[in-house]
């Protein structure tokens, strides 16, 4: 063990001056490792970069992917709606046949109830 100090001497300044230096070589070697992870770490990112890039570049054509299926999803959708107007034509001009049908049952209905009501009537008057 050391004893205090009371008094700075030479050899005391001397020896405490060595042992700084030791201990700043000390650090300076573990810096050096330092040093070395970082560049391995800036090696590591340089691939992330390189990785991010390709990423980018999928991404693009998913986007192109994207822009061409709504492309087509307009185009599909263009398609059903002319169909429906299509469709809605036929149903208006076979709803108008068939109101046109029932029409002229209607009136061969309303004939042929006039026709047997007159009927009946001239037999009762001149039977």
């Amino acid at each position: 063990m050391e004893r205090p100090m009371t008094e700075w001497n030479d050899d005391r300044i001397d020896e405490l001056n060595g042992r700084m230096k030791e201990g700043f070589v000390e650090v300076d070697k573990r810096f050096e490792q330092v040093d070395k992870r970082f560049e391995q770490v800036d090696k590591r990112f340089e691939q992330v970069d390189k990785r991010f890039e390709q990423v980018d570049k999928r991404f693009d054509k998913v986007d192109e992917r994207f822009v061409r299926l709504e492309g087509e999803m307009k185009e599909g959708f263009a398609k059903v709606d002319e169909r429906f107007v299509r469709l809605e034509g036929d149903m208006k001009a076979g709803f108008d046949k068939l109101n046109e049908r029932f029409d002229r049952l209607y009136y061969l209905i309303l004939v042929t109830i006039v026709g047997l009501a007159g009927s009946l009537l001239a037999s009762n008057v001149w039977g």
